[in-house]
């Protein structure tokens, strides 16, 4: 039976491996040096800002010439490993590659088991990840969950959220909570915040400016929302992960 490995995982990959799979989706996703992948007989060169999406039950193998470091992602929460994804490698955004840093430093953290969950769950936001299952169990929860994804600096009720896909609020919350593991309320903070990361990595603007983007009241309230959530300050945080 294979084991069951972390979620997250920091390693290097050495010579070459016999073809294998898997019963659990797998993305490598390169912090330094190069290496080829091959997934069931595709192969290509990846390296930092490329990723791998090796869907469940693929034969995949590799081949590294030289030193490399790699962010392994093991069994996704947010992916259904019953769906294979569509590409094998894709090129990732800028604020994916500012988020990998806080993703590899979890690794060291295995016993933080919500945050880790949290940090995984964005990365729906930041990765084309298979999700048909939650997006066909209701259109209504689909669409609402697609207001706080790309409208999260408006300042939603659940009321309101729950008016514009034709749902009370109490079948909404019922809906979130069963497909997405949590309510919209904690679900619009947790994407405010995750935008509010990806701000202070790749600018250096000001705590108002950035409160106002992602749509939270001041900087007053971001600092408080982050010493909460995180136990550590915006700036601080900023300068953490420059000096990584």
């Amino acid at each position: 039976m294979e084991t069951i490995r972390e979620h997250i995982e920091v390693i290097s990959y050495k010579d070459t491996d016999k073809a294998h799979l898997h019963n659990h989706t797998q993305i490598v996703l390169p912090l330094s040096g190069r290496l080829i992948l091959e997934v069931e007989n595709t192969q290509q060169a990846v390296q930092f800002g490329q990723a791998c999406m090796i869907s469940s039950n693929q034969a995949h193998t590799h081949l590294a010439r030289e030193n490399n470091h790699c962010l392994i992602l093991n069994a996704l929460p947010v992916w259904d490993d019953s769906i294979q994804s569509e590409r094998s490698f894709v090129e990732l955004s800028a604020q994916t590659t500012a988020y990998l840093p806080f993703l590899a430093s979890l690794a060291a953290e295995p016993n933080n088991e919500l945050k880790t969950h949290q940090a995984l769950n964005l990365l729906e936001h930041l990765l084309p990840i298979p999700q048909e299952k939650i997006a066909k169990a209701d259109a209504r929860l689909a669409k609402a969950k697609h207001h706080l994804d790309y409208h999260f600096q408006n300042a939603w009720s659940l009321a309101e959220l729950a008016e514009s896909v034709h749902l009370s609020s109490s079948q909404l919350s019922v809906l979130f909570k069963r497909h997405i593991g949590m309510t919209p309320k904690q679900y619009l903070l947790q994407r405010r915040l995750c935008e509010a990361k990806l701000w202070l990595t790749s600018s250096n603007k000001s705590l108002d400016y950035i409160a106002d983007k992602v749509g939270i009241s001041d900087a007053s309230a971001l600092v408080r929302l982050f010493i909460k959530h995180y136990n550590i300050t915006p700036g601080r945080y900023r300068n953490s992960k420059a000096s990584a």
